[in-house]
């Protein structure tokens, strides 16, 4: 698989906020924050429309990106806590939900969501579960991806192997899930 060059991260930007800008920002924003249900419809909706935009060059790891982009403007809208890109040594930590303090302290009520673009990144998991001193069953771990993975129970898999998400519920598994553990992280309302 070809890593994106940074031409190509911008056009895929540019192409998933075209969309976005679409509906309006503050109209999902406003929306979302009233029903997060409408958060997932919103993200099957932009997902989609910015797949088609981009049809002529659907790869898997346009796909991932496409999908992390949106994924990051929504945990946003949603005021949803979350921490990107967390460095650790050498390894980076995609994102984690609510953040990395809860993450090292108590394991099972964060969400650690890695991006998937080979089988390269299943052993940058396994190494950064190595250097946190945890076991997979000991936390939750989503993994976005395009590629047939076979991993244990304990992980939530999105497989955007076809370039359309028919049945997401992203927004509300995790907002179910921080509600589960009555999580009263600091969150910045937009208007």
């Amino acid at each position: 698989m070809r890593d994106l060059c940074m031409s190509d991260k911008a056009e895929l930007v540019s192409v998933v906020y075209d969309a976005i800008n679409e509906i309006g920002k503050h109209k999902i924003r406003s929306d979302v924050i009233s029903n997060i249900k409408i958060a997932d419809e919103y993200m099957i909706s932009i997902f989609n429309k910015s797949t088609e935009q981009f049809i002529n060059r659907q790869d898997s790891n346009s796909l991932i990106t496409m999908y992390e982009i949106l994924l990051h403007f929504m945990l946003t809208a949603c005021t949803i806590p979350s921490q990107r890109k967390v460095k650790i040594s050498q390894l980076t930590i995609d994102l984690v939900i609510p953040n990395l303090h809860i993450l090292s302290r108590i394991p099972g009520d964060a969400i650690l969501v890695q991006f998937i673009r080979s089988d390269k990144d299943m052993t940058t998991i396994d190494k950064l579960l190595s250097l946190l001193g945890l076991k997979t069953e000991d936390l939750n771990m989503w993994l976005i991806t395009t590629l047939d993975l076979h991993v244990k129970d304990t992980t939530h898999i999105i497989n955007l192997n076809s370039s359309k998400i028919d049945c997401s519920y992203i927004m509300r598994d995790i907002d179910t899930f921080l509600k589960e553990r009555r999580d009263k992280s600091f969150r910045l309302v937009h208007f």
